[in-house]
């Protein structure tokens, strides 16, 4: 079992019969189940890797066999199935709770790149973006030096090569040049954003200071949530000089790291609180605000909250209004809860590619579109300008890549998964992809198929 499990999921060369056999017995584990919080998640193998996968909210997470009914999680928990009389499963137990099998019927996830070419890169012709009246103008991949380089990186998604990723856009000297979709993905199906939702909040506390809601982002920022919490825990004099610009650049000064579980404001630590914003509020200072950053998932929400505090709107409808109206966004789904309620879906945005190539689009443009100032080319400016020693500006993290010597400079709103929006100024290009290689790092010790797909094939191929 350990070995048709190992080389099946290295796709090395196994009988078929004994990965078929395999499939069949994953198979008998799947379908809708209980999930916490009143929620559900759906059990279903694939045939592309000989796994089963948890699929919670559109995103998979392998499990991996252990012993007989026994499978451990992402998280190295113990996850054991139960059987009825009949030999059916019936419920799995996690952490010492008990979750049924709803229905051996289920909404089933595209497990496989491209399908419709039977997973055979050979058979991809490539073909314009269609023009969909939306905004975005289009052309051919030959905009770019060596386009040959992009097409055999599709090739290489169409078989498997890079796992899990769900689109891939390329906008080159204003025309979207390249618009690929996998995994029964297409251009009508907006895509979580995990930690690419950050950004939005910058964009949107730019328009409530054009509309004069907040002087500037150099007033102190406890002061507006005054009227919000009674009190707000371990306020030193450091903590009363934290700036709104503070938490737009993550220089914050706070006990908060997403990726030290040590920290006190650490991304899981925060989600298992109510309230996420009075949590990140509460945490103690362990520096100077302003001087060094400190990526944190909780600051980026407590400016989310800011927003609706000044505007006296909710956040949904402030957005709407102020931004995805004007933009023509009209295909997403939002819940901007910053509390417990959101431990499952993360308080996240989930947009359309092309939606998210527009958003970039505006920033590029120096917050013009259609002939109108929608955030103020001083905000922009400031988002993308360098802040102490930081990697940050606005929310917005600099990012730079060396291929053959030469250094390439974006602006990049990333999140969990493979989600990534590049804006490439000295390459007059924007790069948007859309994954589902969760927790990458975690689970296989690589970083998501973007980072190679970048650098190797999509900067190699403009010049």
């Amino acid at each position: 079992m350990f070995r048709a499990i190992f080389c099946a999921f290295l796709l090395l060369s196994c009988t078929s019969s004994s990965q078929i056999d395999l499939l069949e017995k994953l198979r008998e584990y799947e379908g809708l189940y209980e999930y916490q919080g009143e929620t559900t998640l759906t059990l279903q193998a694939s045939k592309m890797d000989t796994t089963l996968y948890a699929v919670i909210d559109y995103a998979k997470y392998p499990l991996y066999y252990d012993s007989v009914d026994s499978f451990k999680n992402t998280q190295g928990d113990i996850v054991t199935f139960q059987r009825n009389s009949e030999k059916d499963v019936v419920s799995y137990t996690v952490d010492g709770r008990s979750f049924q099998l709803l229905s051996k019927d289920f909404d089933s996830l595209d497990m496989e790149p491209r399908s419709d070419l039977n997973n055979d890169g050979d058979r991809y012709l490539y073909e314009t973006p269609k023009e969909l009246n939306d905004g975005l103008r289009t052309g051919n991949i030959t905009e770019l030096e060596n386009p040959d380089l992009i097409l055999e990186m599709v090739r290489k998604t169409i078989e498997g090569k890079f796992p899990d990723v769900h689109s891939t856009l390329v906008y080159k000297n204003d025309k979207l040049v390249l618009e690929e979709y996998f995994y029964g993905y297409d251009s009508t199906t907006p895509h979580q954003l995990r930690s690419a939702t950050k950004v939005l909040y910058g964009t949107l506390l730019g328009i409530v200071i054009d509309k004069g809601f907040i002087k500037s982002e150099d007033e102190l920022l406890l002061p507006f949530f005054d009227d919000e919490y009674e009190s707000i825990e371990n306020v030193d004099s450091r903590k009363r000089k934290i700036t709104i610009k503070d938490f737009l650049t993550y220089q914050h000064g706070m006990d908060c790291e997403n990726n030290n579980p040590s920290s006190k404001g650490n991304e899981m630590a925060m989600m298992s609180s109510d309230d996420w914003v009075k949590y990140t509020l509460d945490l103690p200072m362990v520096s100077e605000p302003g001087k060094t950053s400190s990526y944190c998932t909780g600051i980026a929400l407590t400016i989310g909250k800011l927003i609706e505090i000044v505007s006296g709107e909710n956040l949904e409808s402030f957005a709407k209004e102020s931004l995805f109206d004007k933009l023509g966004i009209k295909n997403y789904h939002w819940r901007f809860a910053p509390d417990y309620s959101s431990r499952t879906t993360f308080s996240q945005k989930s947009l359309t590619p092309r939606e998210m190539l527009k958003w970039a689009l505006l920033y590029k443009n120096k917050g013009m579109w259609n002939g109108e100032q929608i955030i103020s080319s001083d905000w922009v400016d400031k988002s993308f300008a360098t802040y102490g020693i930081g990697e940050f500006g606005y929310l917005w993290e600099h990012k730079y890549i060396m291929v053959d010597g030469k250094r390439f400079d974006s602006y990049m709103a990333s999140g969990n998964g493979g989600q990534k929006i590049n804006i490439w100024p000295e390459l007059d290009m924007i790069t948007v992809f859309t994954g589902g290689n969760y927790n990458s790092y975690m689970l296989y010790g690589v970083s998501t198929p973007p980072n190679r797909m970048i650098p190797n094939y999509i900067l190699k191929a403009t010049f």
